[in-house]
């Protein structure tokens, strides 16, 4: 009888954003924490709260091997919104149990990490690379492991020595995440018949603002990733281009491009020398373009004029929570209240206490708030309104559009509030506002406002596709933790000089 493959699936899913407040066990806990068993049993539901990426490689593993001819071993998968580097006693907390899980396991076939792969720590640049060494130290050398990555992943050198095949999403806003956990499991299948990959990586002097990493039609890293994809033949398996994330502020921040091949390094490298050249050569594409507060209240106004007129949505780039923002700046807030803007919607807005206070005070109140009166950072200042709770809700929810479609969401006890013409959907698990579900789940018909803000880099795209057109986007120039303008940073450790914030960058092939 065939021996049965015995799989370890395990995942660190953090976006360390090095201006963030830090990222403590809680973090984790209250966004994706799921032990042993756990793991198994929420990926194989319809609706999963796990990563995608993990009910993707069960489903694709089931259908390669049969549901009963391979044996998961689920040790630790977890995962923090977008925040501040891990706290150091967590993270080697963290460590040790996967440890302790791996070596209780025995001798394993295979190894599936779904990761995001931009974290850093409060005492390292590389918790992703330290995991990674730490799976293959303890599985051995011949033991082949798989991970999927975030295209926002920095990627260290150590990251790719430990594995054998790093496999990076396609798509932002990030739709493949179930897809690229099937290619896992297939490569993972095809390394245990006898497949021996190569890979060859390359990183550029490029850290692309967040707002030019979209990977639609007409934008530079989506028109580099579709060339990537021309590569792919019976020996050139995945081509992985990760933009990266410019806010982990790490010495190995950089686009990165990765070939793997089924048979030689050379292979690799001359495919990963072409897409270098051509993202290099192509690099004048990233530098943003953004609107002024001032011109998106005008479009703002115009909009709320007729039922005639085209609606907007404005997204808050800089504030965006799944790059860790605190997701309640109140610049554009405060902008459209001073303008007397009627008929929009705000969501999501992260205020704990504003939750509190309108559930204390109960449906119909009318209330004064302060908003983020609990909050420390310089951005998230104080704006005093009045309110009439609108509504109060669990916060649980099933996705249909875009990145949430398929799973189960919880953006916590949640409080639809009236400001006068201005809805704030305010909620107390921090998150991004990734489709309109995050409004029509609360009573509210996106498609019935004349504006609409979001607090979100680009995730919401895919989730108000049926809605808004790409010239019905507008992305506002106002201030925050992740702000598309990398001259608003101090930065600590990028690797300097980088385009495009250092406009004499330069490179080429050695």
């Amino acid at each position: 009888m065939k021996k049965k493959p015995k799989i370890a699936i395990c995942g660190f899913n953090l976006e360390s954003n090095r201006f963030a407040p830090t990222c403590a066990e809680s973090d984790f806990r209250e966004n994706m924490f799921f032990v042993g068993r756990e793991i198994s049993n929420e990926a194989r539901k319809d609706s999963p709260a796990i990563h995608l990426g993990v009910k993707g490689f069960f489903s694709e593993m089931n259908k390669l091997f049969g549901h009963d001819d391979w044996i998961d071993v689920p040790t630790m998968v977890i995962g923090s919104c977008p925040a501040g580097p891990v706290e150091e006693e967590f993270f080697n907390e963290f460590l040790e149990q996967l440890r302790l899980k791996l070596l209780a396991a025995g001798p394993l076939d295979g190894v599936y990490i779904c990761q995001h792969g931009a974290a850093v720590a409060t005492h390292t640049h590389d918790p992703d690379g330290i995991m990674f060494d730490l799976i293959r130290r303890v599985v051995g050398d011949e033991t082949p492991i798989v991970t999927t990555l975030d295209l926002h992943a920095n990627i260290s050198d150590l990251m790719t020595s430990a594995v054998d095949v790093l496999v990076g999403y396609r798509t932002n806003p990030h739709v493949d995440m179930f897809d690229r956990g099937v290619e896992a499991a297939s490569v993972l299948k095809e390394m245990l018949d006898g497949m021996q990959p190569e890979k060859y990586t390359i990183r550029l002097p490029l850290v692309a603002p967040s707002v030019t990493q979209l990977t639609a039609e007409g934008f530079p890293y989506g028109d580099l990733i579709r060339y990537g994809q021309k590569f792919l033949d019976e020996d050139i398996f995945n081509v992985t281009i990760l933009s990266g994330f410019a806010f982990g502020d790490t010495p190995k921040n950089g686009m990165t491009i990765i070939v793997h091949s089924r048979s030689t390094i050379e292979n690799a490298r001359l495919v990963a020398e072409k897409l270098a050249v051509s993202a290099w050569t192509d690099r004048t594409r990233y530098v943003p373009k953004m609107t002024s507060l001032e011109q998106a209240v005008g479009l703002a106004q115009q909009a709320q004029q007729s039922a005639e007129e085209t609606p907007f949505l404005f997204a808050d780039p800089a504030d965006n929570p799944g790059g860790g923002g605190r997701g309640n700046t109140t610049y554009i807030l405060e902008a459209f209240i001073a303008a007397g803007i009627k008929n929009c919607v705000f969501s999501v807005f992260y205020d704990v206490a504003a939750v509190e206070l309108a559930c204390k005070s109960g449906v119909n109140s009318e209330i004064e708030i302060t908003l983020n009166s609990q909050e420390t950072n310089e951005y998230s200042k104080q704006l005093k309104v009045k309110a009439r709770v609108v509504s109060l809700h669990s916060g649980k929810f099933r996705g249909h559009y875009g990145m949430v479609a398929g799973t189960t969401a919880d953006t916590g006890k949640t409080a639809v509030l009236d400001l006068g013409g201005i809805t704030i959907i305010c909620i107390s698990k921090r998150q991004q506002c990734r489709s309109s579900d995050f409004i029509s789940a609360f009573g509210l018909d996106a498609s019935s406002f004349s504006s609409i803000v979001v607090k979100s880099r680009g995730h919401f795209r895919a989730g108000f596709s049926h809605l808004f057109s790409d010239d019905q986007i507008i992305e506002v120039d106002v201030p925050g933790l992740t702000s598309p303008n990398l001259s608003n940073f101090k930065w600590s450790y990028l690797p300097r000089p980088v385009y495009p914030l250092d406009n004499d960058t330069s490179w080429d092939l050695d």
